[in-house]
């Protein structure tokens, strides 16, 4: 059993001013969400003397252009999220597995390539990919956004899928090559399970990215009833005036999901980083 001491005391306190950047914002979010929307929005560092949570059931009923509402988008958010992620790792984790395990110039070339995926800016690509998604019908639909999303997680994905796969053993293969088991259920059976930490991180990292997005889904989904939370929560910011006390509620009601979700899953998201950092 562990003393609690002063070395522990001191620890504690170091990660508590480590955490004060990160709660800082979280911290003004809710302060001013609070604020009544009919009086002067404050500097939100100090709590508002009228608090009232009826921004929030208002940001919940007008939030949303006049094709989605805010729980539309929230529910739009969730398919678009969960959607890319599954697509993700259904597509990431074999070509990481092709591309550790093949020893051969085409695999390190696909690897370089990738690769470089990481360091080309989105922006570059996003009107003659606009242009191509009208062609094909799928601007404005949901599947064309997970498509993109995807497109857009592959680099980073199959570079941790990649790296983390050729650090580890093959003994399990081989002998399950022995046993005359085929490629395709040697990855499902095997590899596949063994890469659960780097899976999660995977699906975690993604589906922040999703989640957060602005840029993307304001081009290829606004105004339509295929929104996402971040477009929603603009639909308060107005050309001349801005109510920030409903911009800062539907901030946080967008925010929540992805609290809730951490607090479930923190521990098995920790491991996952752990064993990819020790891995």
């Amino acid at each position: 059993m562990h003393r609690y001491t002063r070395w522990s005391a001191f620890r504690e306190v170091g990660l508590w001013i480590g955490a004060l950047p990160i709660l800082f914002p979280l911290y003004l979010i809710i302060n001013v969400a609070l604020q009544p929307a009919t009086e002067p929005t404050g500097s939100g560092l100090h709590p508002p003397p009228n608090a009232t949570l009826h921004n929030f059931s208002q940001a919940w009923g007008q939030a949303g252009s006049g094709t989605v509402s805010f729980a539309g988008a929230l529910v739009n958010s969730l398919l678009t999220t969960g959607g890319t992620v599954l697509l993700l790792v259904l597509t990431a984790a074999p070509a990481g597995y092709v591309i550790a395990r093949r020893a051969s110039k085409l695999s390190g070339l696909l690897f370089g390539l990738f690769s470089l995926g990481l360091i080309l800016p989105f922006q570059l690509a996003i009107i003659p990919l606009y242009d191509f998604m009208v062609r094909v019908g799928l601007d404005g639909t949901r599947t064309g956004l997970i498509l993109i999303y995807t497109a857009l997680s592959m680099p980073l994905a199959i570079f941790l899928y990649t790296g983390f796969l050729r650090g580890m053993p093959e003994a399990y293969e081989e002998a399950a090559r022995v046993d005359g088991a085929k490629p395709l259920r040697v990855f499902v059976e095997i590899v596949f399970p063994q890469a659960a930490p780097i899976t999660g991180v995977v699906a975690v990292l993604s589906g922040l990215l999703v989640w957060n997005d602005f840029f993307t889904a304001l081009v290829f989904v606004g105004n339509s009833d295929r929104e996402t939370l971040p477009v929603a929560v603009y639909s308060f910011v107005g050309r001349f005036s801005t109510q920030w006390p409903l911009v800062f509620a539907a901030a946080a009601i967008a925010l929540a999901p992805v609290l809730v979700f951490y607090g479930f899953t923190q521990r098995w998201i920790t491991r996952g980083f752990a064993s990819t950092l020790h891995g």
